[in-house]
């Protein structure tokens, strides 16, 4: 019988051709990626870098501030600025760029100081200095520098050291060290240092030793310091002591080093060694430091523009133009700066409105990035340019920049256009603001020069708003200063602590000034909401009343005789004042057994009118007043004259508005509106915002009680009120009220508060004469001035039927 075959498997066979086909696939790829790689790659890489792409931003104009007549406040004007930016695939030698431009250009932040501060500079920056030692100067150098390097511990030894010595090691080699200092330590190195500095003509304040500078001074005068580092702290200072220690050279290798590692040690061992330069070399090369520091600015990405000087003068820029081919990573270019009205005399204006930008600051980067902000821009500092910074920055546009592999433009390419920042309108008008500007300057000049005040006021303020709307009219101080300095670094530099400085607080929004007798007219509505009194009724006055243990007394020592709370705002009368502040006392014994309950009371009322809470102007970094915390019976009866809180100006204006409006306490505001910006400087854009008048509350007090205070501050300025004289011949009633507030020195501050016309307002004003003795002396002709301009410009605005008449 035959044996049956076996029929083969057709499987292995179709694999291996499957395994073959695959085979050949991939090697094809291979062989095609290492021929692309290999013999095409320069090509393709040549090609990469041909189109290689940079976005590059084109600053946008920021937003124009304007007056409600449309005239332009703060503008944006061009000026040629000198940038640096990295150069793709180019080495450049900063180093010499920096020298050039040191010969061309004159830096407004250039602070020259000590050689050892100049050679710090320049190690920082990692700079050259050309100097040069003869062998005589390099052999003393080097013998200041071996002692130093002999006194180190061992590098074996590092890891054996205690605490304080791994610390004094690291502070002689001048390493950065924080290390926490017991507070019995620190007070006893402060006594000591601050001792030791006083003996010379250095006069030292304790809270500007730092940390770093205690601990010198304990390890070079062996005084006794406990310092203890965790394990971590510990472990890393050994660490970075090790690589400290690693670039010291052996003291026998010294003379084989060249100038610059030897200035080098001596900065690190902290001494002072003069460098062989010329006046005219040691001004060039703090210059020079100056550039580099800005060329090299670091935090900002390589490809983005550093700037070096803003507002270079032509001179300079042909200069630069003449040496472009010896500048790499050079360029100027043209940009915006704010340029800000003057007054028609070329004096500042609107100095604590409109306010100023500048560059973001350090601390404020990463804030301002996460908002999409580029490093390099500017933005606003204070003032509405600051408030308004959203609505005034513009939205950059996009220049795409195609560059070769030598980073030579091949073709620009506009992607986004830039778009200007919005507009504000606001609602003074430059006119009247340049007007009250010039009356506070004249009235500061006399007062100056009349022997009651001279030497004694240096500052007058006077605020304008619209009581019913909130608008601010005009608000100025005299002396100021003119914001364009800001955008001339030089002349800033050189007029900032006599100029500016003195004047830079907004004291609007961060003067402290007790109101004085202007708080009366709420001690007077306070009285009659809680029922202490009625209108009519009358107080003998014969000088003076009993507080508690001491008999307080009225400015007028033979008193008023009998007086309501009309008349007492009338003649400004202290003794009813202290007489209601007894019955709240009073009130507060009966209701709680203790009359300090009642201080709570008057906070209240005073918030309720805007005194001593923020107001909310569109301003920043306003403040909310001053509250005392001084609870003894006598501070009652000062509260109720004003001489207890203090209040800013701003907060004033809020609360003579509230009174004058029948008691409404309105925002008080800036800008009126608010428009998209254009690129044609005359035309205005469509309107975005407008701000309407936004009441904030409604005091808790009856109106009748309001109207009693407004006729109280009427009889001020008819015949028997301390403002008679101030307002007589006026065409148009004024309400007002006169302030005398004490300052614990030789003169007190003078405050003037009212509005007008009487019978329908159209302005409040604040007038604040810091030590301008009595209210209706200094302070009232300058608020005088102020309503007969603004009748002047404004025929008719103040006129009321029967304002004549009654005058």
């Amino acid at each position: 019988m035959s044996e049956k075959q076996t029929e083969k498997s057709h499987i292995p066979t179709r694999l291996n051709v499957l395994f073959l086909i695959v085979f050949l696939f991939f090697a094809a790829i291979i062989l095609r990626l290492a021929y692309v790689q290999l013999v095409e790659g320069e090509q393709y890489k040549h090609d990469l870098e041909k189109y290689s792409t940079r976005e590059l931003p084109i600053p946008a104009p920021r937003g124009r501030i304007l007056d409600r007549n449309g005239e332009v406040l703060v503008s944006n004007k061009p000026v040629y600025t000198v940038t640096f930016v990295e150069e793709q695939n180019k080495d450049i030698n900063e180093d010499l760029v920096a020298d050039k431009l040191a010969g061309i250009l004159r830096m407004d932040d250039e602070k020259p100081s000590t050689d050892k501060d100049l050679l710090k500079k320049a190690l920082d920056l990692k700079a050259s200095l050309p100097v040069t030692f003869g062998d005589q100067e390099t052999q003393q150098l080097i013998a200041k520098i071996a002692p130093k390097i002999m006194a180190l511990p061992q590098f074996s030894a590092i890891d054996t050291l205690s605490d304080g010595d791994l610390v004094k090691t690291a502070i002689s080699l001048g390493m950065r060290v924080n290390v926490p200092i017991p507070a019995k330590d620190r007070d006893a190195l402060q006594k000591a240092y601050v001792a030791q500095n006083q003996k010379g003509t250095n006069t030292t304040a304790t809270n500007d030793i730092s940390d770093v500078d205690l601990l010198k001074f304990a390890f070079q005068t062996n005084k006794p310091v406990k310092l203890t580092l965790d394990s971590d702290a510990r472990d890393d200072l050994k660490k970075e002591l090790k690589a400290q220690m690693r670039t010291i050279p052996d003291p026998g290798d010294l003379a084989k080093q060249d100038d610059m590692k030897l200035l080098k040690l001596a900065s690190m061992f902290d001494i002072d060694v003069p460098l062989p330069l010329t006046p005219d070399q040691r001004a060039f090369q703090w210059r020079k430091m100056a550039i580099l520091k800005e060329m090299r600015a670091y935090g900002i990405a390589s490809y983005i523009p550093r700037r070096i000087k803003v507002n270079i003068s032509p001179e300079e820029m042909f200069r630069i133009e003449e040496r472009r081919t010896e500048l790499p990573g050079i360029d100027v270019i043209v940009e915006p700066i704010r340029q800000i009205r003057t007054d028609p005399d070329g004096s500042p204006f609107a100095t604590h409105i409109l306010g100023y930008i500048n560059a973001i600051r350090p601390e404020q980067l990463n804030e301002y990035m996460a908002q999409g902000y580029s490093p390099t821009e500017r933005v606003g500092e204070n003032g509405l340019e600051r408030y308004y910074e959203r609505q005034l920055r513009g939205k950059d546009g996009v220049m795409d920049v195609h560059v070769n592999k030598d980073s030579q433009t091949v073709e620009k390419k506009m992607s986004r256009a830039p778009e200007p920042g919005n507009d504000l309108i606001l609602a003074l008008d430059w006119r009247f603001q340049s007007k009250v500007e010039d009356i506070l300057k004249n009235a500061l000049i006399e007062m100056q020069h009349n022997p009651a005040t001279a030497n004694k006021v240096k500052d007058v303020h006077a605020l304008v708003m619209n009581p019913k709307t909130g608008e601010i009219l005009a608000m100025a101080s005299a002396p100021d200063y003119d914001l364009n300095l800001y955008y001339d670094r030089k002349k800033f530099n050189e007029v900032y602590s006599t100029q500016i400085l003195p004047n830079e607080s907004n004291k609007f929004i961060n003067g402290f000034f007790a109101p004085g007798s202007t708080a009366k007219m709420l001690s007077v509505m306070l009285s009659l909401q809680e029922h202490l009194t009625t209108p009519d009724e009358t107080i003998m006055d014969r000088g003076g009343w009993q507080v508690g243990n001491m008999f307080k007394r009225n400015w007028k020592l033979s008193g008023h005789g009998a007086v309501n709370a009309r008349r007492a705002l009338q003649v400004s009368n202290n003794t009813y004042m202290y007489a209601m502040s007894m019955r709240l006392a009073d009130r507060g014994y009966s209701k709680y057994g203790d009359y300090k309950p009642m201080f709570h009371l008057i906070d209240f009322y005073n918030q309720q009118f805007g005194l001593g809470v923020k107001t909310g102007v569109d301003l920043p970094f306003e403040s909310s007043g001053y509250f005392s915390k001084a609870d003894e019976l006598g501070r009652m009866a000062d509260a109720f004259i004003g001489q207890y809180n203090s209040f800013t100006p701003m907060q004033l204006g809020q609360y003579i508005s509230t009174i004058a409006n029948g008691g409404y306490r309105i925002r008080p505001h800036f800008v009126d509106e608010i428009r998209k910006g254009t690129i044609d400087p005359k035309q205005l854009g469509q309107v975005l915002t407008e701000i309407d008048p936004e009441v904030l509350n409604r005091p808790q007090i009856d109106p009748q009680w309001i109207k009693v205070v407004q006729e109280g501050m009427h009889m001020v300025t008819l015949p028997g009120g301390t403002a008679y004289t101030t307002f007589r011949g006026l065409p148009f009633n004024v309400a007002a009220k006169t302030g005398t507030a004490q300052t614990g020195g030789d003169q007190d501050n003078a405050l003037i508060a009212g509005y007008a016309p009487y019978e329908d307002p159209q302005l409040a004003f604040v007038v604040i004469v810091p030590k301008g003795g009595h209210g209706a002396d200094s302070s009232g002709p300058i608020a005088r001035q102020i309503l007969d301009a603004y009748n002047s410009l404004y025929p008719g605005a103040l006129t009321s039927a029967g304002a004549a008449s009654a005058k």
